[in-house]
């Protein structure tokens, strides 16, 4: 008997299965590439597993996706918007909300629209601030009015996972 070709026909069968299980494990593996200023969020079978930072991350198993969330520091503008002061004189005012995400799975899962959230959100206290003062003071504390306006946002900015760093009254 030949042994050469029994060794030969054993080593290529021995070869073939070790690229068939290397196929096969392959499948398993994924790698998620997350970028500097994001989070990323991954899901399995659509069910949230964790948040993965900046960098690459490897997870074996099937079935998994990668949502991303920005954490970079952006700004929100509210357009002019028609309120009435103390003084019952109309204006029309814009403001420009300063924010960054500090709690991406909140913001996420929390609501279905957080900007939209946030945007609402300084609508009415505007419409609240500026229903309480006179048109002067309107015009004369226009820092003091943002001021007021970040207190009033903030609160409902948390409970979605968003800090807001700053509003400003825009035009009055």
């Amino acid at each position: 008997m030949n042994y050469d070709i029994i060794i030969a026909f054993g080593l290529a069968v021995g070869l073939m299965l070790a690229i068939f299980a290397a196929i096969k494990i392959a499948q398993f593996r994924r790698t998620f590439l997350v970028p500097e200023g994001y989070a990323g969020l991954l899901y399995q079978r659509g069910k949230f597993v964790e948040v993965l930072r900046a960098g690459e991350h490897v997870r074996w198993g099937r079935k998994f996706t990668l949502g991303v969330a920005d954490l970079r520091k952006t700004s929100l503008l509210v357009a002019g918007q028609e309120v009435l002061t103390s003084d019952n004189v109309g204006i029309k005012t814009s403001l420009l909300v300063t924010y960054q995400v500090t709690d991406p799975v909140k913001a996420a899962h929390e609501t279905q629209n957080w900007q939209g959230d946030l945007y609402n959100a300084a609508q009415i206290a505007l419409r609240a601030v500026a229903g309480g003062v006179t048109i002067e003071a309107l015009l004369g504390q226009r820092l003091d009015i943002g001021a007021q306006l970040l207190a009033r946002v903030q609160p409902d900015a948390a409970k979605v996972g968003v800090n807001v760093t700053a509003i400003e009254v825009k035009d009055v």
